[in-house]
This record gives structure tokens, C-alpha cells and sequence, in this order.
């Protein structure tokens, strides 16, 4: 009996391990510089790459990109699917299919190279600049890693 229980604690200890490799240790948040002045609708930002400016108020206009840049500790994700993006956006309505949208899920694949992610939401279409909470969620399994909401206001 002692020595199941010990067995017990010792895998419980090592699943307790495992989680702490599988933490964001880092992550910024804000908007992306812009890069395009002379932005036209469909155009779209080809890097999330470049300093962010700290804020968690956006301006509802074409071109902005905001998010957030986090960097994984890497043990426990080789191999595997790994992160699960989760966006919240206020109900937008795209023009050409009807389709109400008010959430975006993205299952992003480990990368041996890459320890730094990006999660981001561009304004590239006029029916996307939709004012109030975008709520942006980083899920491993079923552990929440990170939470960002951001406002966002018409100017």
C-alpha cells in the first residue's frame, strides 16, 4: 500500500514537471507598427515582425495590427500539436457570404525552430472594423496559458 501511494506521488509530481515546461516565460502585447501608409482594403501586413507599442486601446482602422508575441518554454511540445488560439471579436458580419463571425480558431503546430509565436488580428477589410472587446486566449490542452483583451474604439 505504501509503496503505491508513493508511486502515486512521485507521477503526480511528474505530471506538475511537465506542466512547467509547457509555460509562456515571456510576452508583450500591443499594436504592430504599421509600416503601410498608403493602405488599401485586402492589402495585409506580411510580418508581425518589429517593436509593438504597449496598449491594450486600438484604433478601429484599416492596415492596424495588433496582438500579442509571447516565447514558449519548449519541453513537453516536441512532436505534437500544440497551441490552440482562441479569438473573441464583436460580431462581424462578412458582405460577400453572409457569415456572422465572432470567434477564430487557429491550431498552430509546434515548430523546432521558432520559440517566439505571434497571435494577431489585422484590419484588412472595412466590414472587420467592428469597435468593442477582442479577447485573445493561448490554450495548450486544456490549460490556458495566456488571456489579452484588447479594446477596440472607432476614431
Amino acid at each position: 500500500m505504501k509503496k503505491t501511494v508513493l508511486l502515486l506521488v512521485f507521477l503526480t509530481a511528474g505530471n506538475v514537471l511537465a506542466d512547467d515546461k509547457r509555460i509562456i516565460y515571456d510576452f508583450e502585447y500591443g499594436l504592430f507598427s504599421r509600416g503601410m501608409e498608403d493602405y488599401k482594403e485586402g492589402d495585409r501586413a506580411l510580418s508581425a515582425g518589429g517593436p509593438l507599442e504597449k496598449t491594450t486601446v486600438i484604433p478601429a482602422r484599416l492596415g492596424t495590427k495588433f496582438g500579442v508575441r509571447y516565447w514558449l518554454s519548449r519541453g513537453g511540445f516536441i512532436g505534437k500539436p500544440t497551441l490552440h488560439l482562441i479569438y473573441y471579436v464583436p460580431t462581424m458580419i462578412n458582405p460577400d457570404t453572409g457569415e456572422y463571425i465572432d470567434k477564430i480558431e487557429i491550431l498552430q503546430k509546434e515548430s523546432t525552430l521558432d520559440y517566439t509565436h505571434t497571435m494577431a488580428f489585422e484590419f484588412a477589410q472595412q466590414y472587420e472594423l467592428v469597435p468593442g472587446e477582442y479577447r485573445f486566449y493561448v490554450f495548450y490542452e486544456n490549460q490556458k496559458l495566456l488571456e489579452q483583451v484588447f479594446q477596440v474604439v472607432l476614431q
